[in-house]
């Protein structure tokens, strides 16, 4: 139910770089040069950690930078995240958000500024500072000298070279089967591309698979966040009372979070996608309630990030709107991992 302007939009590009490929290229003399030290990356003064992968879609990125921070300031380091903000309309524009300029009630309407993803982290990391921009070196070097950083954790950083990183954390499904570059395949890099990674997080991986180099990441404790009343969060119980529930979600994956109701034991009985930071809009609204209308709706059931951009059209929805979140949490390999490389460094 996208709008036909971003399908065209999509379907266009996808078209155009299949046909001509260049960006294969490009990304191949790219890390050519970055390998062999032919260009070096910016070294900076925090310690830096990037959280990536070489896939396309969701794999938790952001759920991880957000653990990892979280986990982190509790162990006494000034940690501070940076995002490039994607889907927002500023795009070309760098800023510090501070607690005491955005406020978790005035989110949900800078998500158009900021973007998506930086709305979510900081919701999540209350006093950590997030630095939203393109430039990665320009927003670590702010959290050193504004915020006194020690540590600055990018979200979304693997394929962003320019920048030194002292820890290069990649997150890989193990049962995708990717082999080959967008369009081709899923990848955004070759395969290869691992071999930078200092730790590999591997998700739907059995124990008895994992090997050295592999470490296990789990997430537990969800929680359902519903607009009845406002703000409310209560356990699962609450959607007994719902009948027909339609999920929701503008993600990577969205297979991910359908399989994730299901884990859940929640009996969603339709199902609504969209491209991942979809920019939600009244006339897309206006398809939904035709939807909820036409399948008779009682609620609609979304991801945390789908929540920010939808909350501004609860009272046009015809249909009560809650979100599944997650409380994050580490394993403690994960988190003596990561102990042990920033041990290495300083």
């Amino acid at each position: 139910m996208a709008s036909l302007f971003y399908k065209i939009k999509v379907f266009v590009f996808s078209v155009f770089l299949f046909l001509f490929p260049i960006h294969v290229v490009l990304i191949r003399v790219k890390n050519f040069f970055y390998d062999y030290s032919l260009i070096k990356p910016k070294k900076t003064k925090p310690i830096v950690i990037s959280v990536g992968n070489v896939a396309l879609g969701g794999t938790g990125k952001t759920p991880l930078t957000i653990a990892i921070a979280k986990f982190l300031k509790k162990e006494g380091y000034q940690v501070g995240v940076s995002t490039r903000g994607h889907g927002r309309k500023n795009d070309g524009s760098s800023f510090l958000i501070k607690d005491k300029n955005w406020f978790v009630k005035d989110f949900y309407r800078h998500w158009k500024s900021a973007g998506d993803e930086a709305v979510l982290l900081k919701n999540n990391l209350g006093g950590i500072p997030v630095y939203v921009s393109k430039d990665k070196t320009k927003a670590v070097n702010s959290l050193y000298k504004k915020e006194g950083c020690d540590v600055v954790i990018l979200d979304d950083g693997f394929q962003h070279r320019k920048l030194y990183r002292d820890i290069d954390i990649v997150i890989f499904d193990v049962d995708e089967k990717m082999n080959k570059m967008f369009p081709y395949g899923l990848l955004r890099e070759p395969i290869i591309g691992l071999k930078r990674a200092d730790i590999i997080i591997s998700t739907n991986v059995k124990d008895k698979e994992a090997d050295g180099l592999t470490l296990k990441w789990n997430y537990n404790n969800y929680l359902l966040v519903a607009d009845i009343p406002e703000n409310k969060t209560e356990g699962f119980e609450f959607l007994g009372k719902y009948s027909n529930i339609l999920s929701l979600c503008a993600i990577g994956s969205p297979g991910n979070f359908q399989k994730t109701l299901e884990n859940l034991k929640i009996n969603y009985k339709q199902f609504l996608t969209y491209p991942d930071h979809y920019p939600f809009q009244e006339n897309d609204i206006k398809k939904i309630n035709s939807f909820i209308d036409k399948n008779k709706i009682d609620l609609v059931l979304c991801t945390e990030k789908d929540l920010i951009k939808l909350k501004e059209y609860k009272k046009a929805l015809r249909a009560p709107l809650a979100a599944i979140t997650i409380n994050y949490s580490l394993n403690p390999n994960i988190k003596r991992g990561v102990l042990d490389k920033i041990g290495e460094i300083v």
